[in-house]
């Protein structure tokens, strides 16, 4: 297969689970992280949903900086993140905008499958990472089968639709410097971003050049002060008011972080923290 990040299909190892304790081991991962909804209590697995699941899947493993799938392909898989880091990815009037980072237990290429639509975005590693898939068809007869699954599945989906809610409202902020402000807001620790312009760049679909004059026209007017590979933020509230937005809670740096990584050569994994949750008190189905 072409291995080359450019090429038709991405370059992967494949790691045959034959060992019963391997395959145990699996589907313990399974039942705790699938869908990284934070609390596998809200939607739990029978033993016979993941070991169905389990059988079903296979392991891959893929270099930093190969495709998943390339936008337009049709969803042959399902992928499921078992170790590292993938970038969903866009071009946007040639500019690449990074939509999504997924780690450990995120689930990607099902929404397409449900709506029979292609890819809409590149999916890349951005460190080496293992990566479980699942046919498609397979996929939709789990489902149909196993009602408790097909319930930790919504709940996955739902929790990636509050991400990207969230990345949403980052995008469409306003004018470039608003999309700043709350990316920087958002991303703040103890009011210290950890981000070079580039990965900044990437997360709001802007040039570098832009980006430059946006946070020294900030850091004038005294809600910054910029470092080498950090932001620190001045002023929250004045920062707030640019982005429009009522309330910027704050969010982890794990997606600048990852990029980080991966844009300087490192390669190795890492786990994310959890992902948005459901509400409290719902039940799967009986």
């Amino acid at each position: 297969m072409q291995g080359a990040a450019g090429g038709i299909f991405p370059a992967m190892r494949l790691v045959r689970l034959d060992m019963q304790e391997d395959a145990g081991e699996q589907a313990a991962w399974i039942a705790r992280h699938l869908g990284r909804i934070g609390r596998p209590d809200l939607a739990p697995l029978a033993p016979e949903d993941v070991a169905g699941l389990a059988a079903e899947l296979r392991e891959d493993e893929y270099d930093a900086g190969r495709f998943l799938f390339r936008t337009g392909q049709p969803p042959r898989r399902i992928h499921i993140v078992r170790s590292g880091a993938v970038e969903l990815s866009c071009a946007l009037h040639g500019r690449p905008v990074v939509v999504q980072i997924l780690r450990p237990g995120d689930v990607v290429g099902d929404v397409p499958l449900f709506l029979r639509m292609t890819e809409s975005f590149d999916a890349v590693t951005l460190e080496d990472s293992r990566i479980l898939s699942i046919d498609s068809l397979m996929l939709h007869r789990l489902l149909a089968r196993r009602p408790q699954l097909a319930w930790r599945w919504m709940l996955s989906v739902s929790s990636r639709m509050a991400s990207a809610q969230a990345r949403l409202v980052e995008l469409l902020a306003g004018g470039l410097e608003a999309q700043i402000a709350l990316v920087l807001l958002r991303r703040a620790d103890h009011g210290v971003v950890h981000l070079r312009q580039s990965v900044l760049a990437e997360l709001v679909g802007g040039r570098r050049p832009s980006i430059n004059r946006v946070l020294k026209r900030l850091e004038t007017q005294g809600l910054v002060r910029l470092h080498y590979g950090s932001v620190q933020i001045l002023d929250a509230t004045g920062l707030a008011a640019l982005t429009g937005v009522e309330r910027a809670s704050a969010t982890t740096e794990d997606d600048d972080v990852v990029l980080r990584r991966a844009r300087c050569g490192d390669r190795r994994g890492g786990r994310g923290a959890a992902a948005g949750l459901p509400p409290e008190g719902a039940a799967a189905p009986s």
